[in-house]
């Protein structure tokens, strides 16, 4: 197997990955903040329009054209069921970044659906926040 080396701005990656290069393009600055700007700016649209949040699926259609992902990223060195794995896993760390952005509230096996704005514990019950803040300071694991 061939290596391929690929310049990205703070580390390079010895072999192509169609998934991990869009994932980078969507959450790279410029786009990240503005991306996440726009998953709290949907969800929040969801939530007014029919008073309950999108499920993560109805929240990435609602976001991204077209629909159908596998189409627009092209990895035919792998099988059509390690791709689909592969977008699961892509869709899974899009969330994650939002959810540490403070753009969405969403707990995997927990919630069902995305709410807007990050949850903050107030009197023991969380409470997603009216608005996105983006902060400097290191996150705690």
């Amino acid at each position: 197997m061939a290596t391929q080396l690929v310049e990205v701005e703070s580390f390079q990656m010895a072999v192509r990955d169609p998934f991990l290069e869009a994932l980078i393009s969507v959450v790279s600055e410029p786009n990240g903040s503005s991306t996440a700007q726009q998953a709290f700016e949907t969800t929040r649209d969801w939530w007014d329009k029919h008073s309950d949040g999108p499920t993560v699926a109805e929240l990435l259609e609602a976001m991204f054209e077209p629909a159908d992902w596998l189409s627009v990223i092209a990895d035919h060195n792998r099988p059509i069921a390690a791709q689909e794995a592969q977008l699961e896993l892509m869709r899974s760390w899009l969330l994650l970044y939002w959810c540490r952005l403070g753009a969405i509230s969403f707990v995997a096996g927990v919630d069902l659906v995305v709410r807007p704005g990050a949850a903050f514990p107030v009197g023991g019950v969380a409470q997603p926040s009216n608005e996105l803040c983006v902060s400097n300071a290191p996150l705690d694991n």
